[in-house]
């Protein structure tokens, strides 16, 4: 009996030496190729301090033609805060692709002249907050290459009135009225007896106000008694202090404000109303504590009457500028690029 116990002992301690000496080659091999796990990208989205050089996923990483050089590229007001964020991106990752963003001289910087300037040589590629026009195809075609829009991101268009302003919201018909200058008074939509003073960019040279006049006012000029003031931050301030007035801007830059509204939208009488904003909404008086938040689902499945499309306008073809807009174009289209894309305030593409 004791030879068999001796025996049973010894069987026992070569198994557990055997699980020991297992349990170390398995933990070693773990240890070897975790280092070869990727990141996963919603990391910089949850945590915006986090050092971008640190979430590079294999997504990213794939990008390989991204050239090396100094490229120069601005355009739209609106996407500013996304050139930010991905210009960090770009540096922390691509060190040698070097982007200079480049504002026109004497004016707020804007899509149609980010465009002009990309024509005349002045920026390798332009972000723009409207689709490219027939004439400035033309004149591409005239100086030898061609253009080419990359969608990146939805934006919707947000109608700012005084926080105070009694009324539910607007129907696209009402709103157009507004600007042409057929309804003067918000007693004739539904709000108080109070005159109505709109606001607006120049069509010409803002993105934002193209889109608007082509989209609601079917291309018909905006109504001589439509203030035109083409710096946003100005305008928000003439909102937040005159009780009749309206103003349409981006979302992202409007609804997230404590001093001024923004309206609830239909796109005609008798149909629901659809808020730019997530509901229910965050009283005034609690901002800037809390902040009313865009109303990202309703931009994607494009309840919201108006939402549109954000562009990297770039050239074909294998020029240096145009290998580098498509770079930028790709790197903005990333996992990485659209987490980015949601952390300055617009809704991702993909």
């Amino acid at each position: 009996m004791n030879n068999l116990n001796k025996e049973k002992s010894q069987i026992l301690t070569i198994f557990l030496i055997t699980l020991l000496v297992l349990g170390g080659f398995f933990g070693l091999l773990l240890s070897l190729t975790g280092n070869f796990l990727p990141r996963r990208a919603s990391n910089r989205a949850n945590n915006a301090t986090e050092n971008d050089s640190e979430i590079v996923s294999g997504a990213l990483k794939s990008i390989t033609a991204v050239p090396q050089g100094i490229y120069k590229y601005g355009g739209s007001a609106t996407m500013v805060p996304i050139r930010q964020v991905i210009g960090r991106l770009v540096s922390s990752t691509f060190p040698g692709f070097q982007l200079r963003n480049v504002d026109p001289l004497g004016s707020a910087p804007n899509s149609t002249t980010g465009i002009n300037m990309m024509l005349s040589g002045e920026l390798s590629f332009s972000d723009s907050s409207r689709s490219v026009k027939p004439e400035e195809h033309e004149i591409a075609d005239s100086l030898g290459f061609e253009l080419q829009q990359l969608p990146v991101a939805i934006d919707g268009i947000a109608i700012v009135v005084h926080p105070e302003l009694d009324i539910e919201g607007l129907t696209l018909d009402q709103l157009k009225s507004i600007f042409l200058g057929q309804v003067t008074n918000w007693l004739e939509v539904g709000g108080p007896d109070l005159a109505i003073q709109p606001f607006s960019m120049l069509a010409s040279t803002s993105g934002t106000a193209n889109f608007f006049v082509e989209r609601i006012l079917d291309g018909e000029p905006l109504s001589a008694r439509v203030e035109v003031i083409n710096e946003t931050t100005p305008v928000l301030r003439r909102v937040a202090s005159i009780p009749g007035s309206i103003y349409y801007v981006s979302a992202p830059l409007a609804v997230p404000q404590c001093s001024v509204k923004t309206l609830p939208l239909a796109t005609a009488e008798g149909r629901p109303f659809i808020a730019p904003y997530q509901t229910p909404a965050i009283d005034l008086s609690n901002c800037p504590e809390q902040r009313n938040q865009i109303n990202k689902d309703a931009f994607r499945n494009g309840t919201y009457p108006l939402t549109r499309r954000l562009f990297v306008v770039t050239k074909k073809g294998e020029s240096d500028d145009a290998i580098a807009g498509q770079a930028y174009g790709d790197i903005v289209l990333s996992n990485e690029g659209q987490a980015l894309v949601e952390e300055a305030g617009f809704v991702n593409i993909r």
